[in-house]
């Protein structure tokens, strides 16, 4: 025979935990629901900040905007960033939610993420600084070379906006809690490599193209071009001056000559 009074006892206590719970429910639904606000609120706000300071024409400056295109990335900087502030905020006030009810299960790996976005949004700060930087110091080298004549000079720049690049990403990861020594391994060989090369050209000749280049550097200050210069008797018009040699236009040619022998065997023809 059935014993009622069990099944009795069971639904009544499944009823008392529904009673108990349906108000935790309800407190935690108004928990979210202020969450949500609140950080729908500061999410619009950053992004309207964002879009006054020009962060997209700083993204775009940086090279950052062409990675997030490539990645195909349709939002904003602004979008972005207002996106990672409103899940920074509203997962906090989830994990109060979940605490209030009770479900450790869920806490312990939402915690976890939550300890996360704090290095990550770190971690995009220095990515774009660094960028600024690795640009800013990039353009400061091409100008540097193309003001000693090298014609290379935006090479040059672009060599030293990608190593400071490459350093930024190493301390980002690091800063993530990535292992980098793999990075940093590459990169040290690959500048170790690069430095025994330019050793070994100037050992077995560099020297000449040294003195090449700062001659070049040098025979800027004197000459103008369009000068009427002498060389060997011979009267001609300076073209112009490269990395290691210089042009003159001669009366039936036009003669190359290295920016050592510019500065040394040729004058200018006084008017």
């Amino acid at each position: 025979m059935i014993d009622f009074t069990v099944i009795q006892q069971a639904f009544s206590g499944i009823f008392a935990q529904a009673i108990t719970f349906i108000p935790r429910l309800l407190t935690t639904i108004i928990i979210l629901l202020i969450g949500w606000f609140i950080s729908r609120f500061l999410s619009t706000l950053i992004k309207r900040i964002a879009e006054r300071v020009g962060l997209d024409g700083i993204l775009q400056r940086t090279g950052i905007s062409g990675f997030l295109d490539r990645a195909q990335i349709e939002s904003s900087g602004g979008d972005v960033l207002a996106l990672i502030v409103f899940w920074t905020i509203f997962l906090n006030f989830l994990l109060i939610g979940l605490e209030y009810l009770g479900l450790q299960a869920a806490v312990d790996p939402l915690r976890n993420v939550i300890g996360f976005l704090p290095r990550l949004i770190s971690a995009l700060v220095m990515l774009v600084l660094g960028a600024l930087v690795a640009q800013f110091l990039g353009r400061t080298a091409s100008a540097a070379m193309a003001s000693m004549g090298v014609e290379f000079h935006q090479q040059v720049g672009q060599i030293v906006n990608s190593l400071i690049l490459i350093m930024v990403v190493i301390v980002i990861l690091q800063q993530l809690g990535l292992d980098a020594s793999i990075m940093i391994n590459i990169v040290t060989a690959v500048i170790v490599l690069t430095v025994a090369g330019f050793a070994l050209a100037f050992g077995f000749g560099g020297q000449n193209v040294a003195r090449n280049v700062l001659a070049g550097y040098y025979a800027r200050e004197y000459f103008d071009l369009g000068d009427t210069v002498l060389i060997n008797g011979e009267e001609g018009t300076l073209e112009g001056i490269g990395t290691l040699n210089a042009e003159i236009q001669m009366a039936d040619k036009v003669l190359i000559v290295p920016n050592v022998r510019l500065t040394e065997e040729v004058t200018v023809k006084k008017l």
